[in-house]
């Protein structure tokens, strides 16, 4: 083969294989869009192997600690809610290394720090190591999301980052599908054995994706924070700057509260329609499966034009009004209906939801990137994180006791909630737009009366 030849061969003979890998590609890039490509296809697959570790462990993880550690409901609630207030804590933090490391060093090691975590839960016997272990992964668990967000942004640039949260987004889903199917042959098995294999095969899943990390080439990576291109990595001292900036709090606060959208699917719904509608208890499974479906198909649609601040705060509009019409749906379907009637409004509800997620979502994602400095884009968008984080440590107990527990009431407060939000969205992120600190180049900008005190 001479210099100038292409591996994969010109020659006639190879035609048929050259119309297959043109099918190929036609087809990839119809589902994944015209920029996914090479390093962006890897990117997703990295998303997609984690996500089919994850299902598998939320699938079964409940019964792996009640079954093969022994453990009680009230303790397992207790570990995992003392990980999630390590992992709200540890987010900035880790978001600064990745400025400092790179996202893309610190998603590998954290991928084979998860690995390790989860490895040791096989060998949990009791509480306390349970609780170390549980301690161990919080640190690290709820950062990781945000570390995809900013290696997106590598990736795809600022054109392209949200349509490539809202592909690894559908590939999420797929992923949790696909690990959740697999969970539950282990699980139709029953022994000890088979539900070690499912943690160890999330670990599996780490190992894989921080391997794959270890190979994937960014054309164009951005230099670490308070590091210009050919120079030498400062040693700049923990700041948390993000943390201090209120304007840009103040709309990762309200996000926050639209992200309640997740406990409402996982928790709220299936209450709701069990124990205070009359539909049959089979919809629950049904409507999970609308989402998920509707999901997949719809979320890089959704996702359009939110790629600036004014986009944003559109898609935001679009989730409030949308998780409005959801709360209103869902209280209608608790009244004295028919049983169709109630399966219908229990339908349109949940599609509602669904594009409330959906928006939200990709109006996240817009505003995340739109207002976080360039010094520091992986601290903040780990901080934009905590209205996230902060649902799943809160959202349960809102869900449960504050509406399913006031019946009709509690959603009617709810969609209260969510209006406000919609209408303060815009405001906070047009005035954290104007704020100093997202035009300023230095990263840690600092009062002339600070300075010299």
């Amino acid at each position: 083969m001479s210099a100038g030849q292409p591996e994969d061969g010109a020659q006639p003979e190879d035609g048929g294989q050259a119309q297959a890998g043109g099918r190929t590609a036609r087809l990839r890039e119809k589902l994944l869009g015209p920029a996914v490509t090479g390093g962006g296809v890897a990117f997703l697959a990295i998303g997609l192997i984690d996500a089919i570790g994850t299902g598998m462990y939320l699938a079964g993880s409940a019964l792996f600690f009640t079954k093969v550690v022994g453990l009680t409901a009230s303790q397992v609630g207790i570990g995992l809610s003392v990980a999630g207030v390590l992992g709200l804590a540890a987010q900035p933090v880790i978001g600064w290394l990745a400025d400092r490391w790179t996202p893309r060093k610190l998603l590998l090691l954290l991928n084979l720090y998860r690995a390790c975590g989860f490895i040791a839960y096989v060998f949990a016997d009791d509480f306390l190591s349970f609780l170390l272990i549980a301690a161990f992964l919080g640190v690290g668990e709820q950062a990781v999301f945000p570390i995809y967000q900013a290696l997106a942004e590598q990736l795809a640039g600022a054109d392209g980052r949200v349509a490539m949260m809202a592909r690894m987004r559908v590939v999420f889903n797929v992923g949790f599908t696909l690990g959740g199917l697999l969970a539950s042959i282990a699980i139709a098995v029953g022994t000890r054995e088979a539900f070690s294999a499912i943690v160890l095969g999330n670990a599996a899943s780490f190992v894989a994706a921080a391997l794959l990390l270890s190979r994937l080439r960014l054309r164009n990576p951005a230099a670490p924070a308070g590091q210009q291109a050919g120079q030498k990595a400062k040693k700049s001292p923990l700041r948390l700057v993000a943390l201090r900036d209120l304007r840009y709090l103040a709309v990762a606060a309200v996000n926050g509260v639209l992200v309640l959208h997740i406990a409402l699917l996982g928790i709220g719904v299936p209450l709701w329609v069990s124990e205070h509608t009359d539909a049959p208890k089979a919809l629950v499974g049904l409507l999970l499966v609308v989402n998920t479906v509707l999901a997949v198909l719809f979320q890089v649609r959704a996702s359009a034009g939110t790629e600036n601040v004014a986009g944003g705060v559109r898609a935001m509009h679009r989730a409030a009004a949308a998780l409005v019409g959801a709360c209103a749906l869902f209280a209608l379907a608790g009244s004295d209906l028919p049983v169709a009637a109630v399966v219908a409004v229990l339908l349109l509800g949940l599609v509602l939801l669904t594009a409330g997620e959906l928006y939200q979502s990709a109006g996240g994602w817009g505003l995340s990137y739109a207002l976080a400095p360039d010094h520091s884009r992986a601290e903040y968008l780990a901080t934009f994180n905590l209205g996230t984080s902060a649902q799943f440590v809160l959202g349960p107990t809102i869900v449960t006791v504050g509406v399913i527990g006031s019946g009709t009431a509690g959603w009617g407060v709810l969609g209260v909630v969510f209006l406000l939000a919609g209408a303060l969205v815009g405001p906070l992120a047009r005035a954290a737009e104007k704020r100093p600190a997202l035009h300023s180049a230095d990263p840690q900008p600092e009062p002339a009366a600070a300075s010299s005190a």
